[in-house]
């Protein structure tokens, strides 16, 4: 498969890093395939020029695939692990990432722009590896309160106190019109305060088996099964 680009605008030129990759990562040369994307579209390219500048024209644009809307708020981490949970849950199909305080997280929110930024290229990088359509967005909120959860069809909570409602019960089936968000603690799980407020929000605890998973990597879990529904 050819090389997927994420760009700002399908104008016929790539710049900066990008371009750099093209010419000295990947040293592609007049005539190599490509395939560069913008605001949730993706097309069949040709490099015409490589120097001075990266040129390319269009060949044909690609069918999207109907992708579920999935947002993962997730508690957020301590260093590196967040870096982590941006990668993985974008190669496993999340469209959304919001950071969060939760009552047992260790980190904390900071107004730090280099760190939006660096989760970003990640999962840039991540987005082109899985070869999606988009790039997730990624934000960080000071409180989960914060997150207005009314505006989703279904919210699922992973609770290691949970025993009986599997994601197969509580999640049956599923359809690229629902938004669906799904709730990851932090290190330590979530707290008997939080468990009480989500669950008077009508969201729904699920078990997720009885290992108990690192926070980093427990939305794989569940991202993992929703898109084996979508399939």
């Amino acid at each position: 498969m050819p090389q997927r680009y994420f760009l700002e605008h399908i104008n016929q030129m790539i710049t900066g890093s990008d371009a750099h990759h093209i010419k000295k990562v990947m040293r592609m040369k007049y005539g190599d395939d490509i395939i560069v994307c913008s605001e949730g579209r993706c097309f069949h390219a040709v490099l015409t020029a490589l120097e001075p500048e990266v040129t390319y024209d269009i060949k044909h644009e690609l069918q999207r695939p109907n992708d579920l809307n999935i947002t993962l708020i997730q508690g957020i981490p301590k260093h590196p692990k967040s870096e982590i949970v941006a990668k993985y849950a974008t190669i496993y199909g999340a469209s959304r990432i919001i950071f969060t305080e939760m009552n047992r997280s260790i980190a904390k929110i900071e107004n730090n722009p280099n760190k939006l930024t660096r989760l970003h290229t990640i999962a840039k990088e991540a987005a082109e590896l899985a070869h999606r359509f988009d790039v997730p967005h990624i934000e960080m909120v000071s409180k989960i309160e914060k997150i207005d959860l009314e505006a989703f069809d279904i919210v699922i909570l992973a609770d290691e106190n949970e025993k009986s409602m599997t994601l197969e019960k509580a999640v049956p089936m599923v359809n690229t019109h629902q938004k669906i968000a799904l709730i990851i603690g932090p290190e330590g799980g979530i707290s008997e305060v939080e468990r009480h407020r989500l669950i008077n929000q009508n969201v729904i605890s699920v078990t997720l088996g009885k290992n108990i998973l690192p926070t980093e990597i427990a939305s794989l879990y569940v991202l993992s099964y929703l898109s084996l529904k979508n399939s």
